[in-house]
């Protein structure tokens, strides 16, 4: 019987590896998603308060920091980054230590020979370390390659999610600040509408006007008053659905800051340049046509044959025969007839390559349909900003008359207050536009492919360089 080895220094060195090799380390596998969420945008300066005034920048900084969803998407982006180490490690050959220990029943035939008591022993134990390989080159290679851009393709996926999330969050952002500004004109409102209905209660008390006059000034007030009732539930949900996308408790304190569109004519085909380039979703259907392609080829690499090596390394070994410390294994595997498995899987990844076309080429028309509309959504909100700058002008020379005719004696203080509302609520319209148009030129942007929490690449400011070279104009 052979007696048991001591075990060799290399052993005793892999020994820690090993173990170390079972640890996770998860700040680094977080931080791998953050480094493409982060690039080229500078993080949120400070602790932030739910009484802090917030600016625009501020809170889409505060999105791409802390949005759940966004964190999701990173998490799957990590995990195609996974999954492409384990396309890698088909190439790379596996060890085990396989201890084993065996007990049996003593046979018969032992008893009357001890040679076979010899052979056939009632209990060993074996203590090899195998070491394994298959090689199926035309197979694992594709599949890596496939590996490699299904990441990139979730890469670029956690990208354009960003630029989602960073869109609502404006779209929220001014929105709240839009039920702020009706609430002011509204509450203003609420004043006039007081003021008439008391003047027309005292007219009616003087008997100078019917009732149904007092009864449509007391409609006017009601409606108004529901109105702001609306206005300011609009404000609540809206701040809440703020502090939800950049992940803060709440939002209380004022929203500072918006931004300054200048107008301008912006071409089609120039912002498809750039969106060719920018796009994230462009670039992960891109990449999702190439990991179907290298799928196929993978696919197809069935049909050849594969090799698979085997090596074991006994330190101790008490089976027939004990006086064996190696053994080797060499296996070709041809497929003759698997039973229509393969033919199966090529068919399948001939159909997703034709289906990743499919939403390529419908995506492409999409954008471009995106564009155009964001285009002339914004070409029609810098028309109606200028129609309703007009109504407000208008408004503020209805003041101006109204407040000398108060002075002249020839006009009433609801006269002034009534010429007052009609400026704010003319006002009211121009500020909403113009927070439809902010809307409306982070929608471009993000139509373009350009929008990042920094805000850094405006449209009409400077020529966008594009990564080859070429120059994206802008119309300006």
């Amino acid at each position: 019987m052979k007696r048991l080895k001591r075990p060799s220094m290399a052993v005793l060195l892999a020994l820690p590896l090993f173990l170390n090799g079972c640890m996770v380390n998860q700040a680094k596998d977080v931080e791998t998603y953050r480094q493409v969420l982060d690039a080229g945008a500078p993080k949120p300066a400070g602790q932030f308060h739910s009484e802090d005034p917030l600016t625009l920048r501020r809170a889409l900084r505060l999105a791409n920091a802390r949005n759940e969803q966004l964190a999701i998407s990173g998490e799957d982006y990590l995990q195609a980054l996974i999954n492409e180490d384990r396309a890698f490690s088909a190439f790379l050959p596996t060890i085990s230590f396989v201890p084993a220990f065996m007990r049996q029943e003593k046979t018969a035939l032992a008893a009357d020979n001890p040679l076979i008591a010899s052979f056939v022993p009632d209990k060993t134990t074996d203590v090899p370390v195998q070491g394994g390989l298959n090689l199926h080159p035309l197979r694992d290679l594709p599949a890596f390659r496939s590996a490699g851009f299904s990441a990139r393709m979730q890469k670029a996926l956690l990208l354009d999610a960003r630029s989602v999330i960073l869109l609502d969050v404006a779209k929220t952002y001014f929105h709240v600040m839009s039920s702020e500004k009706r609430i002011q004109a509204l509450t203003y409102s609420v004043k006039v509408q007081r003021r008439r209905l008391n003047d027309a209660r005292v007219k009616y008390s003087a008997g100078a006007v019917r009732h149904l006059d007092v009864s449509l000034a007391e409609d006017g007030l009601a409606k108004v008053n529901e109105a702001l009732i609306q206005a300011k539930n609009d404000e609540r949900n809206g701040r809440a659905m703020l502090a939800l996308l950049i992940g803060a408790p709440s939002v209380d304190g004022p929203l500072t800051g918006g931004m300054e569109v200048r107008p301008g004519v912006w071409r089609v085909r120039d912002l498809l340049a750039l969106a060719e380039d920018r796009r994230q979703d462009l670039a992960a259907a891109r990449a999702q046509v190439r990991a179907a392609s290298a799928a196929l080829e993978s696919a197809w690499g069935e049909y050849f044959p594969s090799v698979s090596l085997n090596l074991t390394r006994y330190l101790s070994r008490q089976s027939f025969p004990s006086d064996v410390d190696w053994t080797s294994l060499i296996q070709v595997n041809v497929p003759v007839f698997s039973a229509g498995l393969i033919h199966a899987d090529v068919r399948a990844a001939y159909s997703r390559l034709r289906q990743a076309r499919l939403a390529e080429l419908s995506l492409r028309r999409q954008v471009l349909k995106d564009l155009r509309v964001a285009v002339e959504d914004l070409s029609d909100d810098g028309r109606q900003a200028k129609e309703l700058e007009v109504q407000v002008e208008t408004a503020r020379e209805r003041v101006r008359q109204a407040r000398a005719g108060v002075d002249a004696g020839a006009g009433t203080d609801l006269g002034l207050m009534s010429a007052q509302d009609r400026l704010s609520s003319s006002s009211l319209a121009l500020a909403v536009k113009r927070f439809d148009m902010d809307v409306d030129y982070l929608r471009l942007l993000r139509m373009a492919g350009v929008l990042d929490p920094g805000l850094s690449v405006r449209l009409g400011q400077a020529k966008s360089p594009l990564p080859d070279g070429r120059v994206a104009k802008t119309g300006y």
